[in-house]
């Protein structure tokens, strides 16, 4: 029978884990609460090694949800992005692999690009620290299956898992990205944002059939622009933006009546200081955790936003 202790310091790990085979929050924590009331029902001498056997659970469990979860995911309204979740998440905030990675969110949505193999043996491996043959023992494959599939993970994400160096000039260029992309949402000026973007940058928005977003991803700097200035003209930024931190990086978020509207999230270009892709996230379903976050930011800050020009610049 797990105890309580084992509950306290293996369920950060698993919800990271769970939430990274998934990109929702949600199904995250449902995959985790299965797996610990199974392994309540066993006995102790049943498990010989508690971290390895829960994982192994984990990724299963993941791996059966997105079996029955594809259709669901081919069926979906528009581009279907993974749940950006504030780094003070519980959960998240205690994840050991989240504080070694603090990649961002680009990150997230590189790992859905994998096939759920890649993707288990990428994270087990890169992330947790397993070797070959205990990921092998967790996911029932061969050892060589094993390093084959993590090969092509590392292939497929070459040159998008920034170094420390370029995450310091990242760092300084996404603060003047978001200078620009307030002071654009204030006056509808975008001009000075767009030297920010690759000229081919794309702009990807997740409503998923809730909200109206792009059906298809914006691609090209003039593109992204009007796009913006269009939702800008019709109103749609007019209560400002705030920084929020999502996967170690600034991201924005707009508010309305206490409820997240918008996320935006950035990728930038490799070995560069420009903005590669635009994530924005619509869909409210997927903005609960960013709701509930701040919720809480107000609570604990009952003092009006300080605005300057009419943008919510509360950091």
């Amino acid at each position: 029978m797990i105890t309580e202790q084992a509950y306290t310091e293996y369920k950060p790990m698993l919800f990271g884990l769970a939430y990274r085979m998934l990109g929702s929050a949600a199904d995250a924590e449902d995959v985790v609460q299965d797996v610990f009331a199974r392994m309540l029902r066993m006995e102790a001498d049943q498990v010989r090694n508690e971290k390895a056997y829960l994982a192994k659970m984990t990724v299963n469990r993941s791996l059966n949800l997105l079996r029955s979860a594809r259709r669901l995911r081919e069926t979906y309204v528009g581009p279907w992005l993974p749940e950006p979740l504030p780094d003070h998440a519980p959960d998240v905030a205690k994840d050991p692999a989240e504080r070694k990675e603090e990649l961002g969110y680009a990150y997230l949505v590189m790992l859905q690009e994998l096939t759920p193999t890649e993707r288990a043996v990428f994270i087990l491996k890169e992330s947790l620290g397993f070797d070959y043959r205990e990921i092998a023992g967790m996911l029932g494959r061969t050892e060589t299956g094993c390093r084959k599939a993590f090969s092509r993970a590392k292939q497929k994400t070459e040159g998008r898992l920034p170094s420390a160096a370029m995450e310091v000039r990242h760092a300084e260029s996404r603060e003047r990205f978001v200078e620009a992309f307030l002071q654009a949402t204030d006056t509808g000026r975008f001009e000075p944002l767009v030297a920010l973007l690759l000229n081919e940058v794309r702009l990807v928005s997740d409503g998923g059939g809730k909200v109206r977003a792009a059906l298809n991803p914006i691609v090209g700097a003039d593109r992204v622009r009007a796009f913006f200035k269009g939702l800008a003209a019709k109103g749609r930024f007019r209560n400002g933006f705030r920084r929020v931190r999502i996967g170690g990086e600034t991201a924005l978020v707009m508010e309305n009546e206490g409820r997240v509207e918008i996320a935006v999230c950035l990728e930038w270009e490799p070995g560069g200081s420009r903005v590669q892709t635009i994530y924005m996230m619509l869909n409210p379903d997927k903005l609960r955790s960013l709701t509930e976050a701040a919720g809480e930011h107000s609570r604990s800050d009952p003092e009006p936003v300080p605005r300057v020009n009419g943008v919510n610049r509360h950091q």
